[in-house]
Order: C-alpha cells, then structure tokens, then sequence
C-alpha cells in the first residue's frame, strides 16, 4: 500500500485503518504472522496519516466513533497476538520436552544393550 494521499479526509482513513485492523486480526487467528506483519505496516501508515492531519477533527463524533473502535481493536490484538505466542511457547517446550525424552530413552537402551 501507497502513502495516504493529502485529500484523503481523517474519516476515511481511519475507515481503512480499521479494516487493515480486521484483515491483521484474521491473519493472526490464522497464523499467518508473515502476512499479518506486512498488513500491519499498511495499517500503521493509515494511522499515522490520519493522526498526523489537523487535531481539532478529532473532536468530530465519527472520527471518535473510528478512533474508539481502532483502540479497542488494537487492544483485542495485541492481546490475541500474546496469547498466541504463548501457545506457540507452550508446544515449543512440550516438542522439546519429548526430544529429550526419546534421548533419554534411546540412551538408556544403548546402556541396557551394553550392560
């Protein structure tokens, strides 16, 4: 995705900061933490755009309305994106633990053929 243009009002580019929010949730729900990076550089542009325009807009209820839920949604993601690199831990530490074990195992019968 391209820089926001100059005559791209707030509202419509928080719009699309919400969607590029939505398809980065999805593609974390997904696993796809390649894709969900690359969208979530879009999103970050967008959001810049729009928080770099004319302060006094955000006054404006729909840009709140915008402005609440982008929060809110980035908020969901990063905590979906913890919780998931902790799965990730998790069944990182049970592979692991099983290698060692089947080591183990495989060591103590090299020991009881030898013995």
């Amino acid at each position: 995705m391209s820089a926001a243009p100059q005559d791209v009002t707030t509202a419509a580019l928080l719009a699309r900061a919400l969607e590029e929010t939505r398809a980065v949730e999805s593609l974390i729900e997904q696993g796809e933490w390649q894709q969900a990076l690359e969208r979530d550089a879009d999103r970050q542009r967008l959001l810049m755009a729009a928080f770099g325009q004319d302060a006094r807009r955000t006054q404006d209820p729909e840009l709140r309305a915008l402005t609440d839920e982008l929060l809110k949604m980035n908020n969901r993601l990063i905590g979906l994106a913890e919780h998931r690199r902790r799965a990730v831990e998790r069944e990182s530490d049970v592979l692991q633990l099983g290698r060692r074990a089947a080591a183990a195992y495989h060591q103590a019968e090299i020991d009881r053929q030898r013995s």
